[in-house]
Order: C-alpha cells, then structure tokens, then sequence
C-alpha cells in the first residue's frame, strides 16, 4: 500500500501543476449560428476532437439586465413541454455569478472524447430519448435564438484523469447557467 500512496502523492503534485496552467487556457470560437443553419455552418468533420466545448446563447438586446434576461429564459427553457426531457437544468448558484448583461451568455459547457459527435447530439437529439443533451432543435422557443461554440482540444492518454479536472476549473471559471454540476 505505500506504493499507492506514494502514487497518489505524485498524482496530487501533477494536478496542483494543472490547476495552475488552467487559467491560462482560451477556447477558440468556431462559429456563430442559429438552429435552421446548424448543418450548414458547423464544421462537425472537423471538430472530432477530445476536449472541451462551450455553448453560448446570445443576448437579444430585448432585456435591460441580466436578471430580466435569465427570468425569461429559464421560463422558456423549462416550459412544461421541454421539462425533465433528459436535458439539464438552469443552475440558480451559476446564474448567480452573472451580474450584467454580455453580448453572450455561457449556456453550457461539457467535455467529450469526440466534440463534434457530442454537439451533434445537443443540437439534434429528440425529446424522449434517455440520452442527456440540450436538445436544441427540438425546442420550438430557441428556433430564433443566435448560439456560439467554442472548443479547446485536449488530446491525452489519460483522459479520464486530466479532462475532468480541466473541465470543473473552467465550469468555476465560465459560470454557464445550465448544466449537471
């Protein structure tokens, strides 16, 4: 058991060295669409990447503060005919960390051992299905709504370890307003 411990010290020292290059890491945007242009303008081939993604919502210029604009929005992100679909909840602590209105707000920030794969699921995945996505397209009241992705790659061995680390720094850091964590 010493060797285990001696592991899992060595496994803290590397992590507190991720926690600190972190901060330093920029998802690039790919695009700006709305939902009817998906196919289109998402490069989906060319982000088949393991890494990060960050769906964005813009800001319509229709509220005067981000209260008034997440009040709206979570009204219609939770209507009745959407609710407990399989997709994730607005998360009241991260929309707390919000305190004005951005040209776009983070809506929801996931990581996947393939991006494109995975933000095809959240734009086309139909209600009903067991598998949790946002499941945009089937959600009448986002079809005039402007979405940004953005992604970071990471490509590593060990996955599993690292991705899920760099994921919850950022999570901390983006505050998107909904999610499972």
């Amino acid at each position: 058991m010493d060797i285990i411990k001696k592991i899992d010290k060595e496994l803290q020292k590397q992590f507190e060295k991720l926690s600190e290059v972190v901060g330093d890491i920029s998802l690039v945007e790919i695009v700006e669409f709305k939902l009817e242009e998906a196919k289109e303008k998402i490069p989906l081939d060319e982000i088949n990447y393991s890494g990060i993604y960050l769906l964005e919502i813009k800001n319509n210029g229709s509220f005067d503060s981000f209260q008034e604009w997440v009040d709206n929005f979570k009204k219609e992100w939770e209507h009745k005919e959407y609710f407990r679909q399989s997709t994730p909840s607005l998360k009241k602590m991260r929309t707390r960390a919000h305190n004005e209105l951005t040209e776009f707000i983070p809506l929801y920030l996931g990581k996947s051992k393939n991006i494109g794969r995975r933000i095809y699921e959240h734009i086309y995945k139909e209600l009903g299905k067991k598998t949790f996505a946002l499941k945009l397209m089937a959600r009448q009241n986002l079809k005039d709504e402007t979405f940004r992705l953005s992604t970071v790659k990471v490509e590593v061995e060990n996955y599993d370890a690292i991705v899920p680390r760099i994921e919850w720094q950022l999570r901390n850091r983006i505050n998107p307003i909904i999610g499972k964590q």
